[in-house]
């Protein structure tokens, strides 16, 4: 197991949480980043969740290595120490992020299987009390023909004692059948209110994995699913529908020159601002790569589409992202495709993706539809 676990993310012993790394240099602005960094990985490690195939402890182990290494330069895990000498100083920036990555990509895997299997579970009592208590249906019903043939033998027959004694028979069991009655609708009350509580949960947590941790709207999972519903509602009833793809202008220029703190910063203003334009309840708006987002716009035809579009070039316009120069504007290029016959979810996107492309080429910050 830590075998395995080091030849994803390497190894380390613990360390408690808060002990300083006496590190020459002070507290520059480079070293409160490296602090930064490290206290972020040993955050992973303290709040980790379940991963298949790996120990928790073999992963808090080497978040910490990780963490050293950031701070210390020393070797990456699983490597030998005596590589730091010959690294000069230098960190291994892309094993940080793969291991970071990797530990986000399994942890989401494993949540949701755990989601899946929960649901699962559910439905499977679900249907089996339901078929319980038809099966009792069934019993009562009968219980009840014979009892109405009893009452109109006691009625037929000559002999006072054994019509009381019938009747009586009777009334105690109408008495229990409502006992029992009652007793059941409490039951399924009961039930019903904790399979309502599940519910609830499962459907947060289906929330959460179909959701873009850093903007909080829709990932790119939730987008192909609502994506291919929308075709399927087209090809069944025609409606009307519209696609956009916003990409973020120059974004690699922003995280080079102004970090990717500042990058996630703007990912988040500019969500924020498409956000605000689409508000109808089935407008869905999604992130579905590093800097794109997308908007399925159902009952939406295309001349209204482009107005929201130019609406977003606008807003996102109030979005800047502070550099040594000063402040540094934000833009957007925009591809706007409404659906067409024959369309599936990928030549509707491909056409869509076509008009962004085409509105970069022309200059960027700007709306290009078809």
């Amino acid at each position: 197991m830590i075998g395995r676990t080091a030849e994803m993310f390497g190894r380390s012993p613990e360390k408690p949480e808060g002990e300083d790394l006496a590190r020459a240099g002070g507290d520059s602005p480079g070293d409160m980043a490296l602090d930064t960094l490290a206290a972020v990985l040993r955050s992973m490690a303290e709040f980790a969740l379940e991963q298949d195939g790996v120990d928790l402890s073999t992963f808090r182990a080497v978040a910490e290595a990780w963490a050293q290494h950031v701070v210390l330069a020393t070797s990456p895990p699983g490597r030998p120490e005596e590589e730091a000498k010959g690294r000069g100083g230098r960190r291994e920036w892309e094993g940080v992020r793969r291991f970071v990555r990797n530990y986000c990509r399994a942890s989401t895997k494993r949540v949701t299987e755990v989601a899946t299997d929960l649901r699962q579970v559910i439905w499977v009592f679900i249907r089996n009390l339901r078929q319980a208590l038809d099966e009792d249906s069934q019993v009562d019903g009968r219980l009840q023909v014979q009892m109405e043939r009893l009452e109109q033998l006691v009625h037929a027959s000559q002999t006072a004692d054994l019509k009381r004694e019938v009747l009586d028979a009777v009334t105690m069991l109408r008495g229990i059948l409502e006992q029992r009655k009652e007793h059941h609708e409490k039951q399924i009350q009961a039930l019903g209110a904790q399979v309502r509580s599940l519910g609830h949960e499962l459907e947060s947590a289906r929330r959460e994995s179909e959701t873009d941790p850093l903007t909080r709207i829709a990932n790119r999972k939730a987008f192909d699913e609502y994506l291919a519903r929308s075709v399927e509602i087209h090809q069944a009833f025609g409606d009307a529908m519209s696609l956009l793809i916003v990409d973020v202008d120059h974004f690699k220029s922003i995280n080079d020159t102004c970090g990717h703190i500042a990058g996630d910063q703007v990912l988040q203003q500019v969500a924020d601002a498409v956000v605000k334009v689409f508000l109808r309840k089935n407008d869905f708006v999604a992130r579905i790569g590093g800097d794109e987002l997308a908007v399925i716009l159902r009952e939406t035809k295309l001349g209204d589409a482009r107005v929201l579009a130019e609406r977003v070039l606008a807003r996102v316009h109030s979005v800047a992202v502070s550099t040594q120069e000063g402040e540094r504007g934000v833009t957007v290029s925009i591809g706007l495709a409404a659906i067409a016959g024959g369309d599936d979810g990928k030549t509707w996107f491909d056409r869509t993706d076509r008009c962004l492309y085409a509105a970069k080429e022309a200059g960027r910050d700007r709306l290009v539809s078809a």
